[in-house]
């Protein structure tokens, strides 16, 4: 079976693997260790701050997202006292179109 092979395939796979190997690292398909390290270290720094960053935003969200409802809190006690107002205010000028007196409702019973 070996000796159908011809020689130059048995000088050629070394060569060519050699050639592949480098072709890899060239192309930064195949990296050192060293570089690997590297490159894992500052990708776990770039995670980190990431998380922190969505951190930060999470609480700036919660904090605008507790200030809406307090404001909508405080706009509906407003609306309330703004219908309140309108009422008296309305109350008081038929009051004075009506010739001034104030009527008074009698319980009848």
């Amino acid at each position: 079976m070996i000796d159908g092979i011809p020689a130059w395939v048995g000088l050629a796979s070394p060569v060519s693997a050699t050639l592949v190997v480098f072709w890899l690292v060239f192309t930064h398909r195949l990296v050192t260790r060293a570089a690997h390290t590297e490159m894992v270290k500052v990708l776990q720094e770039h995670n980190a701050e990431v998380i922190k960053q969505r951190d930060l935003w999470q609480s700036a969200a919660n904090l605008a997202n507790k200030t809406n409802g307090d404001l909508a809190k405080t706009n509906s006690d407003f609306i309330e006292n703004a219908k309140f107002s309108a009422h008296v205010m309305s109350a008081i000028q038929e009051n004075a179109a009506g010739g001034g007196a104030h009527a008074v409702q009698q319980a009848t019973g």
